[in-house]
């Protein structure tokens, strides 16, 4: 059975998400639950998710995972390694437990505050085990925001590719993969609601990740919720960091944007150089920065005046 491209629109995991593939409608319903899956078992926002029962009792106990639980955690402790430990999944202590991102009652944390949670973020407090994960301190705290979306659009695009997608886009909050088709994907303006430019992809497998400060905050994106794990405060450095590599690892490139947004110039450059990814940065003044851009085979990037 030949089956003409469709797509899925929807709001998951607190975002918009699009799943645009040449499958049945069954099948799309399919990849969508993929999302509403990860969300109940891993939000922070739930309080009878697997995630919030490992926070509130991993200080105490080994708690028990299934594989999926093992093969996410340690994506997560990879992206850890990689980064140099700006990628961090304990920033929940601060994130949450100082910030309450996301929650009714966030707001600013105190110095005060930021020091007493800070020293919980590091994530040799996070023991994984075989079978079981635990904390070796009462007080740790794990958040997947900074890799969840990426993760999840990853499994959604091999769960496609299974399934007989020849051609896909997925899109989950801003971090999009795709392969077999060309297709044209906005990076959105930081400073405005209309888009700054536009990367025209190829058939060829490419992952696409943007971090940005007005993507959450408390009061205005100069405390936005991109945390320095040295500081446990935002850096302020960057409006946005779009990052894009050839292939299906958008869970990796979802952590790196969260982890290089608190780097200098110089230090993303050669990260993303080593690693063959391609960089657009627009700073605070609205300056672009550009990297490795044509090593990728996409089909173009066009990008709009600021």
């Amino acid at each position: 059975m030949r089956f003409f491209e469709k797509a899925l629109k929807a709001n998951v995991m607190s975002t918009k998400i699009l799943i645009r593939a040449n499958v049945s409608k069954d099948i799309l319903h399919a990849a969508y639950k993929i999302a509403t899956d990860f969300e109940d078992r891993y939000s922070a926002y739930k309080k009878e998710s697997f995630l919030s029962q490992i926070n509130a009792k991993a200080s105490k106990e080994s708690i028990r995972c299934q594989e999926r639980d093992m093969i996410l955690f340690k994506r997560c402790m990879e992206a850890s390694a990689l980064t140099e430990g700006a990628f961090d999944i304990t920033i929940g202590s601060l994130s949450h437990g100082a910030y309450h991102f996301g929650f009714l009652n966030q707001q600013l944390a105190s110095t005060q505050e930021i020091s007493a949670k800070q020293k919980f973020v590091n994530s040799q407090l996070f023991d994984i085990q075989e079978k079981s994960v635990s904390f070796k301190k009462n007080g740790v705290r794990i958040d997947l925001g900074g890799i969840g979306k990426g993760y999840v659009a990853k499994l959604i695009v091999a769960f496609l590719k299974k399934s007989g997608a020849s051609k896909a886009l997925v899109d989950v909050g801003g971090e999009t993969v795709s392969f077999g088709k060309s297709y044209t994907i906005a990076i959105k303006d930081p400073f405005s609601e209309g888009n700054i430019g536009f990367i025209k992809t190829s058939k060829e497998a490419i992952s696409i990740s943007t971090s940005g400060d007005y993507e959450r905050f408390i009061d205005s994106p100069t405390n936005n919720h991109i945390l320095n794990t040295d500081t446990g405060k935002s850096s302020n450095l960057y409006s946005s960091i779009t990052i894009l590599q050839n292939g299906f690892d958008i869970d990796m490139l979802d952590a790196f944007a969260t982890a290089l947004f608190n780097k200098d110039v110089q230090y993303i450059q050669e990260f993303c150089k080593k690693r063959n990814i391609g960089l657009i940065i627009i700073d605070k003044d609205s300056n672009m920065i550009f990297n490795n851009i044509s090593s990728l085979r996409i089909s173009s990037i066009e990008l709009l005046c600021t």
